[in-house]
């Protein structure tokens, strides 16, 4: 690597709590940069990065880490680098909770009166049996309900994560400031997607819930229809059998009428991990998104 990559990002701290490089400093060295930097097209690529938290991506001490999300990062951080000049736009997604969020083991209990075990999965059956209990029973298994009726995945527990303000929340800090240097240089803000607010509903997708209520309204569309003006789409983050599949699904349904759009759209395959050793099921989920939209699976 360069010396002025190496002065931008610290590959040995990607995931870790400590950042060892100043953001004046990134700041600086980029404006020194882009006296010398030339734009190649500005309408080129947008790079869409799905959750790359640090709850998500510290193998130590990240609340649901992803298995091989560092390495995931470090090539998100090299992808940016490498193509300054092509990268037109960059969306990041940032999964912000609550510890009463619906899939969080404070809303469910055990027969004993315990919060639930994170991982463990909610089904109608399992509330009827009493093997699980909701907090507020009427509103929780409407939810159940809606997710059978929606032919949705079950509800899952996970463990608490990404709750809002926490270091676990933040974009890992080494992409971090190459966002930053990236910000600077083409003197563009990075839009930043807030997404799962909504304490009563999943949001895997970064484009709307799981299940949408009167009370779920707080998210917003209009990026997805921004990312048609560009020639090429990037995907890629965390993890890839969950928030990532599900953003291409919601995205790839509202560019459904627009096959022109869908073959744009790339999923970077080695910048995204699955939390679940399940490769053979969801390479075949990923599949029929390139039989019926078209999009490109491509390493980088």
């Amino acid at each position: 690597m360069s010396d002025l990559y190496k002065k931008i990002v610290n590959e040995r701290y990607i995931g870790k709590e400590v950042n060892p490089i100043n953001q004046s400093d990134i700041f600086n060295i980029a404006s020194a940069y882009s006296k010398k930097f030339h734009i190649k097209d500005d309408n080129n690529i947008v790079l869409l990065i799905v959750d790359a938290q640090r709850d998500f991506i510290d193998p130590k001490k990240g609340s649901l880490p992803v298995k091989g999300a560092v390495e995931d990062v470090k090539r998100i951080i090299n992808f940016i680098y490498s193509n300054l000049a092509d990268i037109s736009g960059i969306y990041t997604t940032i999964d912000t909770h609550y510890y009463d969020s619906i899939f969080h083991p404070y809303l469910w209990k055990k027969p004993n009166g315990e919060d639930a075990d994170p991982f463990t999965e909610v089904t109608l059956e399992k509330i009827h049996n009493q093997e699980i209990i909701p907090l507020y029973k009427k509103r929780q298994i409407q939810y159940v309900k809606s997710l059978k009726n929606n032919e949705s995945r079950n509800l899952m527990i996970w463990p608490y994560h990404c709750i809002h303000g926490t270091d676990g929340w933040l974009i890992e800090k080494q992409l971090n400031n190459m966002l930053l240097f990236y910000e600077r240089v083409r003197e563009k803000n990075i839009h930043k997607i807030i997404k799962g607010t909504e304490r009563l509903t999943e949001m895997y997708g970064a484009v709307k819930p799981e299940v949408i209520t009167s009370e779920t309204k707080f998210f917003n569309m209009e990026w997805v229809y921004k990312l048609k003006n560009y020639k090429h789409i990037y995907v890629c983050g965390e993890a890839k059998d969950f928030s990532v599949y599900n953003t291409l699904c919601q995205i790839c349904d509202v560019y459904s009428n627009d096959i022109d759009t869908t073959q744009k759209i790339n999923l970077m395959v080695n910048c995204s991990s699955s939390i679940y050793d399940n490769n053979r099921e969801i390479e075949k989920s990923y599949s029929k998104l390139q039989k019926y939209y078209g999009i490109n699976m491509i390493e980088v």
